[in-house]
């Protein structure tokens, strides 16, 4: 019910405002079954569709159960990662879990359209904002990843992947350029 609810753009800022709807949304992805943390993970997606839920969504403890949950091969919870990367307190937790990038490669290489999609653009986030995260994930083979999805039938997937082969390669490329100026 609450996923109906949250699609409604109105309804998105009322229930993100409430104080214990993303903290029961969580409790359900943590602690639920099946469908019950497909639904949750579907509402989240929903609510932190709405820019200052985000942050909420975060400080509640969202970013590692996700990634536990994306790992385990949920794909919404990658969706919701896409959008929570988009606010610098999603990013930083993101950067603490252990195994984040194993995720993301892990759902670029198995996942759907949709999946590689949503983990493409998460990283591309990652990535521009720590240069750790780009050695990481060049280290990962993501770079050769993305070059075979240059030619991909999906515009959004290929899009997504041509912008991280541009943060990967100018990351390094600034990067050099930055040091030999200081020798």
């Amino acid at each position: 019910m609450l996923t109906s609810l949250a699609v409604v753009e109105i309804n998105k800022a009322t229930i993100g405002a409430y104080p214990n709807a993303v903290k029961t949304l969580i409790w359900v992805l943590y602690n639920g079954k099946g469908r019950e943390v497909r639904e949750a993970a579907t509402a989240l997606y929903a609510i932190c569709s709405f820019v200052d839920n985000r942050k909420r969504a975060v400080e509640c403890g969202a970013v590692p159960i996700l990634m536990r949950i994306g790992g385990m091969g949920l794909e919404r919870a990658v969706e919701v990662l896409s959008l929570l990367v988009k606010c610098k307190e999603g990013r930083e937790e993101m950067r603490k879990v252990n195994g984040c990038m194993e995720v993301f490669v892990k759902v670029i290489r198995n996942g759907s359209e949709r999946g590689a999609q949503c983990a493409l653009l998460t990283l591309n986030c990652l990535c521009c904002f720590a240069e750790e995260m780009c050695v990481e994930a060049k280290k990962d083979g993501v770079l050769e990843i993305c070059v075979g999805f240059l030619d991909d039938e999906n515009e959004r997937v290929r899009r997504n992947a041509a912008t991280l082969v541009q943060t990967l390669s100018c990351r390094g490329s600034m990067k050099r350029l930055w040091m030999e100026g200081w020798r």
